[in-house]
């Protein structure tokens, strides 16, 4: 099957990259700045069709140090990306850090290529130079990164709607939108790095309706964020969830 194609930070990715790079930035300590995403044919002249399919991101590193343009890569190769550092003096482009998720089911020709170059140590060019960059990393990708670092915190789905939210405290399906925004709501208040509820609530006791267990969950995460209590999904309850990562839309 193709991998989930999905929009992140306004480019156009798949959810294993941006997982990846994701987990790239925290062991870097520091957001990326993106030049380029992925499934963008004929994007870019100078990509030679690497990004054509999925995978495949550059990093502008254009203002960092030569330390830090080293970070990056090594970053990036430590989660599973087959990735180099591009200079101005190897082709029409800035400093930027090129890299390719290997194992990705979308690569193009040229992303596959290059991630073979990678294995043989190569720096993925047409010249088939050395690698340049940090070694020790050639048979990592990212299963085997999840393998030894199992995500503490995952948020499977960081979206929740307002209006299904609304319709979620007044009728009891658990199907379609309401139903999933509503049960990543109360997954988040169970956290234990958020502790509104306990495990235990996130189904409602024998004989109550999911409606009104959902109301009560909303008002425990009130309390414990000491907001007004209102038992609707609001605003308020909004602005605590941003700031767990969660993306709020209409």
């Amino acid at each position: 099957m193709p991998e989930a194609r999905i929009v992140w930070r306004g480019w156009a990715l798949n959810k294993r990259t941006a997982a990846m790079v994701e987990a790239a930035e925290k062991l870097y300590k520091s957001k990326f700045a993106i030049l380029q995403g992925s499934y963008n044919k004929s994007g870019v002249e100078a990509s030679a069709g690497t990004h054509d399919g999925g995978g495949a991101i550059d990093i502008d590193v254009r203002t960092k140090s030569v330390a830090q343009r080293v970070a990056v890569v090594k970053a990036m190769r430590a989660v599973g990306f087959a990735a180099w550092l591009r200079t101005p003096a190897q082709g029409n482009w800035p400093y930027h850090v090129h890299a390719i998720a290997v194992g990705d089911k979308d690569l193009s020709r040229g992303a596959a290529t290059q991630v073979a170059e990678y294995h043989r140590k190569r720096n993925g060019l047409a010249n088939r130079g050395k690698d340049d960059g940090p070694p020790g990393f050639y048979g990592m990708t990212w299963e085997l990164y999840l393998k030894a670092h199992t995500p503490k915190q995952p948020v499977p789905d960081s979206t929740i709607s307002l209006a299904a939210m609304a319709y979620a405290r007044t009728h009891d399906a658990m199907t379609g939108v309401w139903g999933a925004d509503r049960a990543r709501v109360i997954a988040w208040a169970a956290h234990p790095r958020v502790g509104a509820i306990t495990k235990a609530e996130t189904v409602p006791p024998a004989g109550v309706p999911w409606h009104l267990h959902f109301q009560r969950v909303i008002r425990k995460v009130q309390v414990h964020f000491k907001l007004e209590d209102t038992g609707s999904f609001d605003a308020a309850v909004a602005t605590v969830m941003k700031r767990y990562g969660y993306t709020i839309v209409a």
